[in-house]
């Protein structure tokens, strides 16, 4: 038996999705995307490493400030330039900006009508007009503070090695700050609403990533938690991350996958809540414990779900952070001013190298670089969230077959289709 679903829609990018059952077993369950690779990474090397967060920040135009974040930190460690508390706290602002805008998309517009059997978007629209209209008024938000702070809502430009070309104004940010409770009531919206769908079952085990720290909820930077499915967890350095996980090239797609000691992991909204969930902000914190859900939850729906109580921690976050730098934000110089890095040699004169995890909507994505005496790279490697959980999707429709393989084609094609959009997979990121 083969079954065939062709061209996954409400997704970023271009998928399919094969899969073949004999004797009723699964023998194969494939996601083929189907455009191109874009070499990336081969265009870097080469290039002055100024250009490396320009381009990489092109890699996705949903999650743009992630890449950029994390070219400019892996930069920074290469060239052992530290950044100010200051620019410390800009870049987590714009974080936080990104991942409400780019959850916020996902779950409302993209995953949620999935649950509802409405297949006709604008139908879906028009019956949920309020909760249209807080998806839209926090993600609104959002963009406004990438704006501001980045100086574009789409590949922000400010962000740089050492700093800020440019700063935003204390009135801006204070203007920004007072956005908050408008912010708030629309994530409470959307989580109110998510919640309440009844969601399919999904419950295959296994091992999930995120960053950890030990006392905060981490985007910006921290150890590579991994908790297992047996209980057992355990944390690495993130100049490791690339010891453990391993790229891999599958013959039926341009994408590449990763594992994990030879094993599929999940990164993401699921795996961070269920690394961090005790360091949510007091508003999510409370949301996630009237779930009462026994952890780790490995229902890979409620990736959703999660994203939605992401969302309402990463308001908080930003609220604090922009009342934070409204009232002590200074009239700073960058560090690459200062050390004229535009076109510069390498400032350690020699070479070295950088590597920098960081969190991004999707899930963990790691950059490294190798940069020559004259300040050129000489290595550039990227691993996107879709990258590392293609094969642990792969296998959770693997595990979900069984239970819809003899529905009627268009059912489970909608089923299908609905797992996979839970994901958030980001084909661009994959290809990249």
């Amino acid at each position: 038996m083969k079954i065939q679903v062709n061209h996954i829609g409400k997704m970023e990018g271009h998928t399919d999705f094969v899969a073949e059952i004999i004797k009723g077993d699964v023998k194969s369950a494939k996601i083929m995307t189907t455009e191109g690779a874009r070499l990336i990474e081969g265009i870097l090397v080469g290039r002055h490493f100024s250009e490396a967060p320009i381009i990489t920040s092109r890699i996705c135009g949903i999650c743009p400030v992630i890449h950029k974040v994390c070219s400019v930190k892996a930069l920074e460690k290469a060239m052992a330039i530290s950044p100010s508390t200051q620019t410390v706290k800009l870049r987590k602002a714009m974080l936080m900006a990104q991942t409400i805008h780019s959850h916020a998309l996902h779950l409302f517009f993209l995953s949620l009508p999935d649950f509802f059997d409405i297949t006709n978007d604008l139908k879906f629209i028009g019956k949920y007009k309020k909760e249209t209209e807080c998806a839209i008024g926090v993600r609104q938000w959002a963009l406004k503070a990438i704006e501001v702070i980045g100086g574009r809502a789409v590949h922000p430009i400010a962000c740089e090695v050492g700093g800020f070309k440019t700063l935003p104004s204390r009135q801006e940010l204070k203007e920004l700050s007072q956005g908050y409770e408008s912010a708030l009531k629309d994530a409470l919206c959307l989580v109110n609403m998510v919640t309440k769908v009844k969601l399919p079952q999904s419950k295959r085990k296994t091992t999930f990533i995120a960053l950890k720290d030990g006392k905060t909820y981490p985007f910006y930077g921290g150890n590579i938690g991994i908790l297992y499915p047996d209980g057992k967890s355990r944390e690495i350095d993130e100049v490791k991350f690339t010891k453990h996980v391993k790229e891999i090239e599958e013959p039926y797609r341009a994408a590449k996958s990763a594992e994990l000691d030879g094993e599929p992991f999940m990164v993401g909204a699921l795996a961070r809540i269920n690394i961090n969930h005790s360091h949510l902000n007091p508003l999510a914190a409370g949301i996630f414990k009237s779930l009462k859900w026994k952890m780790p939850q490995y229902n890979v729906f409620h990736n959703i779900t999660c994203q939605a109580i992401e969302v309402v921690h990463c308001v908080e976050e930003l609220k604090a952070l922009l009342e934070d730098l409204s009232v002590n934000l200074e009239d700073e110089i960058s560090k690459s001013a200062k050390l004229n890095l535009i076109a510069s040699a390498n400032p350690l004169g020699k070479e070295s190298w950088g590597s920098d995890a960081a969190e991004a909507p999707r899930g963990t994505l790691y950059h490294h670089y190798k940069i020559s005496a004259d300040g050129y790279l000489r290595e550039a490697k990227v691993i996107t969230p879709t990258v590392s959980f293609l094969k642990n999707l792969e296998a959770d429709i693997a595990a979900y077959l069984p239970d819809i393989k003899n529905m009627p084609e268009k059912k489970r094609s909608l089923k299908i289709r609905a797992l996979i959009r839970a994901y958030d997979p980001c084909i661009s990121c994959a290809t990249h």
